[in-house]
């Protein structure tokens, strides 16, 4: 369901310490499963770089944002130690925070038949209670499977399988992928993949994610700078009512003035289609 956009990240079996092979020279791609490089991403210059989604949380629900590291062979690694790492100030204005505590570190990262199992240090197990324990293991799942090599992650701390984290006991007795129960706890009914923080829009708009939405339909609008309405569209996810799809959809406009605009992907209300389930960005909109 996760569709693979971006082989150029990696594809089958890897092995050793974050393998998932780096894109080619000059690039800069969304590594994120199921979706694209946003229209308005920002050619590269001067050095190799690529772009790596980064799943925070924003307030109970996960949220993504895209950043630019310098190109590596070791990508899944470089994943993990961003998002260990913590928000940078551009994701904290725009409200994403890390439930993963100070302090962990990734210890190794391998990667064999879909399967990617991650050894962090015992301060992934510290504090928080039930939702913090959801939330610190989903932003590590998301972040790793956003990679076309991984489908699930299996957590190793200080070097030991884990059947149950933490004193909440939130048992992971197999791998985990995205759609696993306990995880959907702190998924939006919407995940805009893309765009995300850290991107800005040129036309077309293109969006991706994933969704459970009434008979599947989502509402997209973008809105320039002075609040002119450039797309107000539907869109249709591959399943809704109940059941977990993705979308991917692509809105051209005609714009005439850049500056910081707004996306708004929501749901209309079944009552009386008033937004349900939004997820708003304010980026950079251009022509």
């Amino acid at each position: 369901m996760l569709a693979v956009l971006f082989s150029a990240c990696g594809s089958g079996a890897s092995t050793g310490e974050g393998s998932t092979t780096a894109p080619g020279a000059g690039s800069s791609t969304t590594a994120a499963s199921g979706t694209t490089t946003t229209s308005g991403t920002p050619p590269t210059t001067g050095s190799r770089q690529l772009t790596i989604a980064l799943y925070l949380m924003r307030g109970d629900v996960l949220g993504v944002a895209h950043r630019r590291i310098p190109a590596t062979k070791q990508v899944g690694k470089a994943a993990l130690d961003a998002l260990f790492a913590g928000p940078d100030a551009l994701e904290r204005a725009a409200g994403l925070v890390s439930d993963v505590p100070a302090g962990t570190r990734l210890l190794g990262l391998t990667i064999t038949g879909g399967v990617a199992t991650a050894d962090v240090s015992d301060a992934f197990e510290s504090g928080g209670g039930s939702l913090s324990m959801t939330a610190r293991l989903a932003e590590l799942v998301y972040t790793l499977t956003q990679f076309p090599s991984v489908q699930k992650v299996r957590l190793k701390v200080n070097g030991q399988v884990v059947t149950a984290l933490g004193g909440e006991g939130i048992l992971l007795e197999q791998p985990v992928g995205r759609l696993d129960p306990t995880l959907l706890n702190v998924v939006p009914p919407i995940l805009l993949e893309s765009p995300a923080v850290g991107d800005s829009v040129r036309s077309p708009l293109h969006v991706t994610g994933m969704s459970n939405t009434f008979e599947a339909t989502y509402r997209v609008q973008l809105l320039d700078a002075t609040g002119g309405v450039l797309v107000d569209s539907f869109g249709t996810a591959t399943a809704g009512t109940g059941t977990w799809g993705t979308f991917d959809a692509t809105f051209p406009y005609a714009a005439l003035v850049s500056g910081t605009g707004t996306l708004r992907v929501f749901e209309a209300s079944a009552k009386d289609g008033s937004p349900v389930n939004e997820v708003d960005l304010a980026l950079p909109v251009g022509p």
